[in-house]
């Protein structure tokens, strides 16, 4: 995996170091200028900062680089990249919102500020590169709603459980598995995404992040053919007596037959289960209508009069659940729990996986990302002072963009920064010199600072607040 931070930005990148004006330093912003989502949950930019910005370009990937710019058709800033290589760092200052905290959109999220007049351009350079942050804030976002969701149904501790991971398989690559396998994982418990446990070991410290259970698949039960169904079910839950959840998936064949043959009375999978007070058996549809498969299931399990308990919402079933995998999204889960306000049951006797709408059907513009450069130093002689040589003044430039064609894109203007109001507790952006009250803090910190990661989030601080 290459994460040298030379080769890591679109093309024209390259071509941007001369174009600006007497530049000095440059300052950049990230926002998300509204979507799908109120709010964002804002995480993930740590693993950026440390797999990226921690290794530094030799002078000798810097003229491999240089070779194969010109070879490409842009111009490439030699004197500057070989500034950097010496340096050993990346010129910048890199602010941003604490990792697990939800800001309404069009507040800014993350600025950098260049730090080297030498290369004045290396804040704008990182666009490409820290712009990915957009991947596991908008799964964290999406995550952070629909356990929300879950919580006007049932209780809290069922929610952080409620919305399993099933995507691992489907995400576009293994780094992309792991980190919005991550990002998932900063709101909810469990997960079958194994991949995403060593990153959150090694980039948020977390010893265990989440937790799965025994579970078939379709080949681990048709390898044993349609008259073997019922006796594997039965043979697996006898050869583990101390699972406290076994997951069966049910529509190998016949789900309502599985239904039946797993909960009537006096089956001897019925029985066994219900011999053990600590174990819960869970039925897996998997294909089909879910409302109308489930309808049934139910009706089936009420026939045979499944015991439970009247939980306050409706019965709690004791002994099974049921987990829907299959074309899960925000809208099926909450057709499905609507079920429970008809059908008598409560919300915490269904479990539901979600694959590729949760880790794939998302991008950029889900929530709208940016960005932006609003501010720029430029460096100018005084002429008024009439020194020979003439000194140098500073002069802050505001940088923005208000297309009248997409008014939505207008950009921020000057050093801006968000606020938070330690008595309201809202969010609101303006700029570093205009504090709203005394009652507003500056709600971004310095997160990295010329090579040095200032500050190290962890899983378990990003899930407290989070909360």
């Amino acid at each position: 995996m290459n994460n040298n931070i030379l080769t890591l930005a679109d093309s024209y990148k390259y071509s941007h170091a001369k174009q600006y004006p007497s530049m000095v330093s440059m300052y950049d912003y990230m926002e998300s200028r509204g979507g799908q989502y109120p709010a964002t949950m804002w995480v993930g930019l740590n693993y950026y900062l440390k797999q990226y910005l921690k290794v530094m370009p030799t002078l000798a990937e810097v003229d491999k680089a240089a070779a194969r710019a010109s070879a490409h058709g842009v111009p490439f800033d030699y004197e500057g990249w070989q500034h950097i290589a010496k340096l050993g760092y990346f010129p910048v200052t890199i602010k941003s919102i604490p990792e697990g905290s939800l800001v309404p959109v069009r507040n800014v999220l993350l600025t950098i500020e260049s730090t080297d007049s030498a290369v004045p351009w290396a804040a704008g350079f990182l666009e490409t590169l820290l712009m990915k942050v957009w991947y596991p804030t908008t799964v964290a976002t999406k995550s952070y709603y629909v356990k929300k969701m879950l919580e006007k149904y049932g209780s809290p501790e069922w929610a952080q459980f409620a919305y399993h991971n099933f995507g691992d398989r489907g995400s576009s690559s293994v780094e992309s598995a792991a980190i919005g396998g991550f990002a998932h994982l900063t709101q909810f418990m469990g997960t079958d995404n194994f991949n995403s446990l060593d990153f959150c070991e090694e980039f948020y410290g977390a010893e265990l992040a989440g937790y799965s259970v025994f579970a078939t698949e379709h080949s681990t039960t048709t390898a044993h053919g349609r008259d073997g169904e019922e006796n594997f079910v039965y043979t697996k839950l006898l050869e583990n007596p101390e699972a406290p959840i076994m997951s069966f998936v049910a529509d190998s064949y016949d789900v309502y037959n599985f239904t039946e043959f797993c909960t009537a009375k006096g089956s001897r999978i019925r029985e066994l289960v219900e011999s053990r007070p600590h174990q819960k058996l869970v039925l897996r549809p998997d294909s089909g209508d879910a409302i109308e498969v489930i309808t049934r299931m139910l009706s089936i399990m009420s026939n045979n009069r499944i015991e439970g308990w009247n939980s306050g919402p409706g019965a709690l079933f004791t002994d099974f659940a049921i987990l829907w995998g299959d074309g899960i999204t925000p809208q099926t889960i909450e057709l499905i729990l609507g079920l429970t306000g008809t059908s008598g049951y409560a919300a915490e006797n269904f479990v539901f996986g979600s694959g590729g709408d949760l880790m794939q059907n998302v991008n950029r513009d889900t929530q709208r990302f940016a960005i932006k450069c609003s501010s720029i130093t430029v460096e100018r002689p005084d002429i008024a002072l009439l020194t020979n040589p003439p000194q140098k003044v500073y002069e802050q430039i505001d940088v923005y963009k208000d297309p009248i064609t997409a008014p939505g894109k207008k950009s921020k203007k000057g050093k801006v920064t968000t606020w938070f109001n330690t008595e309201t507790k809202e969010y609101s952006t303006s700029l570093i010199s205009q504090q709203p009250s005394p009652h507003h803090i500056n709600a971004l910190q310095t997160v990295f600072e010329n090579g040095q990661l200032i500050i190290n989030p962890s899983l378990e601080g990003i899930r407290s607040r989070a909360n």
